[in-house]
């Protein structure tokens, strides 16, 4: 199953669920810039069951400012389903701690996960019974 969502999609629910207002811009297939104080860009690392590990890369300012934002946004951070590790420059997003998502994840597990024009496509394969 594929499920596509568009960027314009994405930050008016980071808007409206998380008060956090970005642009989001595709680089490529398996990047995109995130651009909240400066620019940050996003790289899928692994895709596996309900996780998605992103790497990113910033510039020397954009680092330091990503470092900085981690640690005023620390608190805001707790209450989404996102685990930021600044250390080592990753993301994590656990899609089992999105409540839209949780009857749906009952079924279905992510196999895929590719940035085209301007949606994020996700694919799905169905569980098994057992």
């Amino acid at each position: 199953m594929r499920l596509e969502l568009s960027l314009s999609e994405i930050k008016h629910y980071l808007s409206n669920h998380y008060q956090i207002d970005i642009e989001l811009n595709n680089i490529s297939e398996d990047k995109i810039e995130v651009v909240y104080i400066d620019s940050v860009v996003l790289i899928i690392k692994d895709v596996k069951k309900d996780l998605i590990l992103l790497r990113y890369e910033a510039d020397g300012l954009a680092n330091i400012v990503a470092k900085v934002s981690h640690y005023f946004l620390k608190e805001k951070l707790k209450s989404i389903p996102i685990e930021w590790n600044s250390k080592n420059e990753e993301i994590l997003i656990d899609l089992k701690k999105f409540p839209e998502m949780d009857v749906f994840l009952g079924f279905f597990y992510i196999t895929e996960l590719h940035f085209i024009n301007d949606s994020i496509i996700l694919v799905f394969s169905a569980k098994d019974k057992t």
